[in-house]
């Protein structure tokens, strides 16, 4: 059933749907990136209802209406999801951010973390490059010369720039057809000025177990990625092969393998109180098999 929920600082509302299953399992929330699709998680929710209650979170008005650049605000998004999780009566979930999704996730977790069991980072954005803030200072120059069509488009090819990545293109461009020029525009200024934000969070130690899932082509997001997690004792990070940004629709089954396998993991830990330091944990054996010969584990 979806809600909408009014935000405390922009008066806004906050999209939700969830998919109850028992009283007794965990909750896992999914939070999407620029623009909120629920269809980008069409591949994990059969297999995650099975095993939890679901949430899903989408940065949308009521009506599909967006909010504006001013109105993306941190701060005001985390309240909105926490008003969410209140309402629900969810006192703790376990969260999985998707690209810019990540973003919204880990501050949540910085500014709640008494409500976040574990963080999940796919496509994980931790750094805006030079490469990427320069085809953003290409965007600016140009945006009278190219449409928000096809300025998208750049930017799609350039996150997503191989033949097997075509399938996730297309997947964007259909979800974003509808997309003014005022949209693109809000989302690549509200990603432009990120790097402050993600020192900190970065910088800052939590003790709340994290995992990274990352695809082995993702140019521009993973050298980042590799380098904070080879310094965060509270992080793990998989690599999977043959896979870009977009790493749970690309390779969906390995990434649901991945995720519940670390979640079950954890979730055991947990009730044996064998939960190590920053939650390191060991994945099942058949999930941990699989991990090894179709991902690299560092």
């Amino acid at each position: 059933m979806g809600l909408f929920l009014k935000l405390d600082k922009t008066n806004q509302l906050l999209h939700y749907k969830s998919y109850r299953n028992a009283s007794s399992l965990p909750w896992v929330t999914f939070i999407d990136g620029a623009g909120g699709i629920f269809q980008v998680w069409d591949k994990q929710l059969p297999e995650f209802k099975l095993h939890y209650n679901v949430l899903i979170i989408e940065l949308k008005e009521k009506n599909g209406l967006s909010h504006s650049l001013d109105e993306l605000d941190l701060d005001a998004i985390s309240n909105g999801i926490l008003c969410v999780l209140e309402d629900n009566n969810i006192a703790k979930s376990h969260f999985i951010g998707l690209s810019l999704g990540t973003v919204f996730v880990n501050y949540f977790s910085w500014k709640y973390p008494k409500s976040v069991d574990s963080m999940i980072l796919a496509g994980a954005i931790t750094k805006i490059n030079r490469r990427l803030r320069f085809l953003f200072k290409v965007r600016s120059a140009l945006k009278s010369v190219f449409s928000s069509t096809a300025q998208f488009g750049i930017f799609s090819y350039y996150l997503l720039p191989n033949r097997n990545h075509r399938e996730t293109r297309l997947f964007i461009k259909q979800q974003t057809t509808a997309w003014k020029e005022e949209e693109f525009l809000k989302w690549s200024e509200f990603t432009r000025k990120l790097n402050p934000v993600l020192n900190y969070l970065y910088s800052d130690k939590t003790e709340i177990p994290s995992l990274f899932i990352m695809g082995e082509e993702d140019k521009v997001f993973l050298p980042s990625v590799k380098r904070i997690a080879s310094n965060k004792s509270d992080a793990l990070l998989f690599i999977i092969q043959d896979c870009g940004h977009i790493v749970n629709m690309e390779q969906a089954m390995l990434f649901n393998r991945m995720v519940i396998g670390y979640l079950t993991g954890l979730e055991q830990a947990t009730k044996n109180g064998k939960l190590g330091v920053g939650g390191r944990i060991s994945l099942n054996p058949t999930t941990k098999e699989t991990v090894e010969k179709q991902s690299h584990l560092l």
